[in-house]
């Protein structure tokens, strides 16, 4: 392991994220299994630990939030103690395989954890909880999305090594028509990351209003509370469309102003 602040802070959060997962996931289990033969008061008891799995998965995704940001920092940092590396591709290479799966688990977590958040959202504007039962199945779904993310932070900051890698220009050569996409976004042309976020978050409040659409139609107790949240919804995935529309006119001048993709 190359030993810095940051590959300690990753390590720790990977840490957090894995106890608080198998955490929430208890809770989640004992809802189920308890909720259909719960009483009144028991029942009251049950809504309490399920606000209380809320609060732990809302602090859980937060967590993998800036876990995200310090994931980047951290492998811009690592380039320069990695010989052969001139960009995060590199580093990639030398955390491989863990690396390269962290990068597309980290996209999907952000996806299916904000369906779950935008559901629990409307689940505490309505009274009695309905979709209590619900999203303690789904949490227990996702979770290993999550665990395993975190589990990948743990082993790809604990593996990789000052190994000599192959810089990104013996996979991506001038005769390739495709850039290394890490110099691209992040050194050549870092609008497009503006325009990559908005898109991708435009397009990703568009699956959540489908979700809830889904289940408004099927608990009646939610129809009003989730017809207003997709409009809303609506409106912010039409505000990141023309955002991301926006950014791409510098994102392409910077790169007709660059003279090469690689840095």
């Amino acid at each position: 392991m190359i030993w810095t602040a940051l590959t300690t802070i990753m390590v720790i959060l990977g840490l957090f994220g894995l106890t608080e997962t198998v955490y929430a996931s208890m809770k989640s289990f004992g809802i189920i299994r308890r909720i259909s033969t719960a009483g009144l008061e028991e029942r009251y008891n049950l809504e309490k630990s399920y606000y209380l799995l809320s609060t732990i998965v809302w602090v859980i995704l937060l967590s993998r939030i800036v876990a995200s940001g310090v994931f980047w920092i951290t492998n811009e940092s690592l380039i320069p103690l990695i010989p052969g590396a001139m960009c995060q591709f590199g580093v990639n290479q030398a955390g491989a395989p863990y690396s390269w799966i962290d990068d597309g688990v980290k996209l999907f977590v952000v996806f299916a954890y904000g369906v779950w958040l935008s559901l629990d959202l409307i689940n505490r504007r309505v009274k009695g909880g309905p979709l209590m039962l619900t999203l303690s199945k789904i949490f227990l779904i996702l979770a290993p999305l999550l665990f395993l993310e975190a589990f990948l932070d743990v082993a790809f900051y604990v593996t990789v090594s000052p190994v000599v890698v192959p810089c990104c220009r013996t996979v991506f050569t001038a005769s390739n028509p495709l850039p290394c996409p890490y110099c691209f976004v992040f050194h050549d042309a870092p609008m497009f990351l503006v325009v990559i976020v908005s898109y991708g978050l435009a397009i990703c409040l568009v699956f959540w209003s489908l979700f809830i659409r889904h289940y408004s139609f099927k608990f009646k107790e939610i129809a009003d509370v989730g017809m207003n949240a997709i409009r809303k919804l609506t409106l912010m995935a039409l505000g990141f469309s023309v955002l991301g529309t926006i950014a791409v006119i510098p994102a392409l001048f910077q790169v007709l102003g660059t003279t090469g993709f690689a840095p």
